[in-house]
């Protein structure tokens, strides 16, 4: 049996070809959004701000058909609605592409990109594909300036300089 985990964790951001690589981020009232077409269905990414005193920091949510991002699901949708047109993995990129524009775009402090779902187990779900693929992807991500903070079952992005090896802020 193979586990998407496991798969994952075999993936870079250059192995699967995203939706798309280019993203137009719109100002909404709790932060920025923006969206992709993904074989005909529009997937929406969301950056809610958090303001603390090292800086404007964000939480990271994906929203798909009949998915409720603005409830704080990071992936959610209606079977229904997209069963068999979409290619998770290939989300799952453009996911990765859009944190990485979103960086490149408005230089946040840190993103929090933890897993989060009011159904039992799926948060922890989440949060270990999301892991599994932030660190396949560790140098893409210090390219840009970042490196992955992973700690107390928290996932974050943080911009280097902020934070030393231990997460204790250095500023």
């Amino acid at each position: 049996m193979i586990h998407l985990r496991d798969l994952l964790a075999e993936i870079t951001l250059g192995s699967t070809t995203p939706y798309a690589t280019q993203f137009t981020w719109s100002r909404k009232s709790t932060g920025y959004e923006t969206s992709a077409m993904c074989d005909g269905v529009e997937v929406q990414f969301e950056m809610d701000s958090n303001w603390s005193s090292d800086g404007e920091e964000y939480s990271f949510a994906i929203a798909m058909p009949g998915g409720r991002a603005r409830s704080g699901y990071t992936v959610t949708h209606s079977k229904s609605e997209v069963a068999g047109q979409l290619s998770y993995l290939r989300v799952l990129q453009t996911a990765g592409e859009a944190l990485l524009d979103f960086c490149a775009q408005h230089a946040p402090s840190a993103i929090d990109v933890t897993g989060f779902d009011t159904e039992s187990g799926k948060d922890l779900q989440k949060t270990r594909i999301y892991r599994g693929l932030l660190h396949a992807n560790a140098a893409k991500i210090a390219t840009a300036g970042y490196r992955i903070l992973d700690r107390n079952g928290k996932l974050y992005i943080v911009a280097q300089g902020h934070y030393d090896a231990t997460g204790i802020d250095n500023d």
